[in-house]
């Protein structure tokens, strides 16, 4: 489980950067909205539980919890991962076709962007350390707390964008093989969980995975590629909008 919360955060990372350029060479005529909001999660505590000899058997809960995961219409996540030396924080909610998230993303050395997707467009946010990484105009660069709405050409790439993509991917870490032939338990962020691990140790990466609903509450990386993603609403309307007109900055 060496890759699991990097996989999903790195593409992140890449459609950010690629819908910035998208978003500098074009703009198109800001739409009426309301203002959006976004919900960071709380990465919590874990405590360790007592033993359960009526444990499930590990390749059990990771079938149950992929396949609920999958089936979610929507969900959130956010926490922090470490790619080739460097730290990046997202804070994730969307649905699973891709067609409304409201992401948040800081690259160290990259800058911080957010990415507002919905069916009639994309809207990003994001500091003068990303805008110049992208090249963009100097009145971009100087945006402050304004949107930028990416062309119509930028909402065939939302789809990677999409709360399946990730799942997807970071499942596609995980293996029945890799994993310890024992479930252990504990409580994170106040739900009791089941936790599975890499042989290794859990130092190698780690799921969790609540027990009242088999539902993904965290994953984590591993000691080479560092990383913790928690997750919450599951199937939940996050109440995702476009931003108001006056926070719209044309830059054509």
């Amino acid at each position: 489980m060496k890759t699991m919360t990097t996989r999903a955060v790195a593409l992140a990372g890449a459609l950010a950067i690629s819908l910035g350029a998208a978003a500098c060479s074009k703009s198109d005529t800001p739409a009426t909205g309301s203002t959006g909001s976004s919900t960071a999660g709380s990465t919590g505590t874990s405590a360790p539980a007592t033993s359960d000899s009526a444990a499930p058997k590990p390749a059990d809960v990771l079938e149950k919890a992929k396949t609920n995961a999958l089936a979610a219409t929507s969900a959130a996540f956010v926490g922090e991962v470490e790619q080739a030396g460097k730290k990046v924080s997202i804070d994730f909610k969307g649905t699973s076709d891709g067609k409304t998230s409201d992401i948040t993303i800081a690259m160290q050395d990259s800058g911080k962007a957010r990415l507002i997707t919905l069916p009639d467009g994309v809207y990003i946010q994001a500091d003068a350390t990303f805008w110049k990484k992208q090249g963009a105009p100097a009145s971009v660069q100087k945006a402050g707390d304004k949107f930028i709405k990416a062309p119509a050409s930028a909402s065939s790439m939302t789809e990677s964008l999409s709360l399946k993509s990730f799942l997807e991917k970071a499942f596609g870490a995980v293996t029945p093989s890799q994993l310890t032939p024992t479930v252990s338990e504990e409580t994170v962020n106040g739900t009791d969980c089941w936790v599975l691990t890499d042989k290794k140790g859990k130092s190698e990466g780690a799921l969790y995975v609540s027990k009242d609903k088999n539902e993904v509450v965290r994953f984590t990386g591993s000691t080479k590629s560092p990383g913790q993603l928690d997750f919450s609403k599951w199937g939940e309307d996050l109440g995702i909008k476009a931003p108001a007109a006056n926070q719209i900055m044309s830059i054509g």
